[in-house]
């Protein structure tokens, strides 16, 4: 288990090791006893413990494998054998051979601590574990690529914590907290890229800064929508029509100064008459629970929330009762979420005489305290729906890819996720 990650000993002694893992799984679950995870984490795919073990290696004193089958009782690190026979069992026995194991074992370490430096900090691991969760090698290679950023520095004999990636992330994060345009950002980073050594590796324009983090962002759906409200043009039965079944309106605007697809030139871009946006939940709330204290924030509800006759929280409400009545399986599951759903419109171009009206749906997390529930930091917006007309009765048909995510979290077994609190 303790010699050289490169010898065969060390590669067949892993190989035999997730066999018997394998064979000894619990809930189809294995703990990883690599010496980051220290058999806390369990992961399902026997390739995770693999990768972990030859990249960080065994947990000190993992040698009876009582989390893996195994029936003993783990040594304790200071505790000495007992023997007897000998003078040396109350003062231990040191020999040369154990002496250059030692020293073998603290190599073996330091390289191992040099190897995941740099990546001990939170952004590094991050990606390292975003990267374990791809389904294909496409994604796997843009985060190899964002990791390749990580390591970068910004110009040559800059200071240790001047990165590529992490640089451009805080440009990005003064960008989005002062609102400011696009425009202004690409000359912000263009004077700045003139200020630095000529070597560096800021990106020139705010496409390259954007692309540079696009694997770590959410996805967004931009759905198109009859402009009568009727339909959405999603699903095997809509998505390719070019015109709406109900009012027969176009999908399309029409252009006034279009003269057709020319040959030889490419075909001009089609404008939607309508746009719905949508940002799917289930990935937001995996990613709020592989935060810990977010994870644990999101049991406050169940667990430390003060029951008494008074009303504080959501939770301590008639309706809220009422639910855990009705749906005693729910309500038992502290990890369950309760949302509250509210939605209005707004005239997004200000106290004007306009009558747009852009409708936006927000969700908010009961399970949260209440200091915290009504936050703008954990309140989602997973539908924006476009003016100018309100939808009215037909904003049901908006909601409808909402509706089918909430029917899949509540619909068993539901969406598994990790919990880093726990």
């Amino acid at each position: 288990m303790y010699a050289e990650k490169c010898s065969n000993e060390f590669i067949e002694g892993v190989r035999e090791f997730l066999i018997v893992a394998e064979a000894n799984k619990r809930n189809n679950f294995m703990c990883c006893p690599c010496r980051q995870c220290k058999n806390e984490r369990d992961y399902s795919d026997k390739k995770t413990l693999h990768g972990h073990l030859f990249r960080y290696g065994f947990m000190s004193s993992y040698n009876v494998w009582t989390k893996h089958g195994e029936r003993g009782v783990m040594m304790e690190e200071n505790e000495e054998e007992e023997n007897g026979d000998s003078m040396f069992s109350e003062y231990g026995d040191t020999t040369m051979e154990d002496n250059e194991e030692e020293d073998e074992e603290e190599e073996e370490e330091e390289g191992e601590e040099q190897a995941s430096e740099e990546l001990a900090d939170d952004l590094g691991q991050n990606i390292a574990d975003a990267r374990r969760d791809c389904e294909t090698q496409k994604e796997r290679d843009k985060f190899d690529q964002m990791l390749e950023d990580h390591k970068t520095a910004l110009y040559p004999d800059c200071e240790d914590d001047l990165k590529k990636l992490g640089t451009t992330l805080e440009f990005l994060k003064w960008k989005a907290e002062f609102g400011c345009p696009d425009s202004g950002f690409e000359k912000l980073l263009t004077l700045v890229k003139k200020l630095l050594p000529k070597e560096n590796e800021l990106p020139a324009s705010t496409y390259e800064a954007k692309k540079l983090v696009c694997p770590l962002g959410l996805e967004v759906q931009k759905i198109h929508a009859c402009p009568n409200d009727c339909i959405l043009y999603r699903g095997e039965k809509y998505e390719h029509l070019e015109e709406c079944p109900t009012c027969k309106a176009l999908r399309y605007k029409i252009r006034q100064d279009d003269p057709g697809d020319v040959e030889g030139e490419r075909p001009r871009k089609k404008v939607p008459a309508k746009v719905m946006w949508y940002a799917p939940i289930i990935p937001r709330l995996k990613r709020l629970f592989k935060n810990k204290e977010h994870a644990k924030l999101l049991r406050w509800h169940k667990e430390d929330r003060k029951k008494d006759e008074m009303l504080r929280h959501p939770a301590d409400g008639k309706q809220w009762r009422k639910i855990e009545r009705d749906f005693p399986d729910f309500a038992d599951k502290p990890r369950n979420l309760w949302f509250g759903l509210s939605t209005d419109g707004l005239n997004p171009f200000g106290e004007q005489s306009s009558s747009h009206s852009t409708w936006p749906v927000t969700l908010c997390i009961y399970n949260l305290p209440p200091w915290l529930c009504m936050k703008r930091k954990f309140i989602m917006m997973p539908v924006l729906i476009q003016g100018p007309r309100q939808p009215g009765n037909d904003i049901d048909v908006y909601l409808r890819p909402l509706v089918e995510e909430l029917l899949q979290l509540w619909d068993k077994p539901g969406v598994r996720v990790w919990d880093e609190h726990e």
